[in-house]
């Protein structure tokens, strides 16, 4: 306690010094720096408002349809429509959907939209074989801003987690193996093409 009192003593014995300068000084740097440190913070807020601005105003929600089937009439076939909506005054560019089974051991399926303009929707239908399985979907977006978000089509909520993107890659990069295989040549055509190249 005594050694407070000394540390405080000196400390405003210092204070009159005319190195010091007077306390009118100190009070008005410490709330010059105040104001500039909240002025940056508000700053930063807005700027992370107006980022997250049009994400906010796109709408996924999933809703479930119920057909007669083709094959069974007594049995009804499931689908899930997954409808998305933009309600910004920008255009939501690239919108992909994605959809898996949480508990499947298949890769899953990519949906791909047309880029969506001011006061648009789409949706679109997704077969559900087992209407007990967990059916995941993500929708993938780029604002005007050319920022790359997702949202959970069951939560509606914006996604950050590493484990979805790492999914939708998987998902993409199944797609173009798919791809690959369906445009690549049958064997036989490449074996009819040897001889053509061999003269060549």
């Amino acid at each position: 306690m005594p050694e407070a009192e000394w540390l405080w003593d000196r400390f405003w014995a210092w204070m009159a010094t005319p190195e010091a300068g007077n306390l009118a000084e100190w009070v008005g740097a410490v709330g010059t720096t105040g104001a500039l440190l909240l002025a940056l913070h508000l700053l930063r807020r807005d700027r992370e408002a107006d980022v997250t601005a049009q994400a906010d105003q796109v709408s996924v929600w999933r809703s479930w349809q119920l057909r007669p089937s083709e094959d069974d009439p007594y049995t009804p076939d499931v689908f899930a429509q997954l409808h998305i909506a933009n309600h910004s005054l920008g255009l939501i560019i690239l919108p992909r959907v994605y959809t898996w089974i949480a508990s499947d051991g298949e890769i899953g399926q990519e949906f791909a939209l047309e880029d969506l303009p001011p006061d648009s929707a789409e949706v679109i239908e997704v077969p559900v074989v087992d209407p007990g399985v967990k059916l995941c979907s993500v929708l993938s977006f780029k604002d005007g801003l050319g920022k790359t978000w997702f949202k959970d089509i069951h939560t509606q909520k914006v996604i950050h987690g590493r484990k979805v993107r790492r999914r939708i890659v998987a998902i993409k990069r199944a797609k173009l193996k798919w791809l690959a295989q369906q445009y690549r040549p049958p064997a036989a055509m490449l074996a009819d093409d040897a001889p053509e190249q061999a003269m060549s």
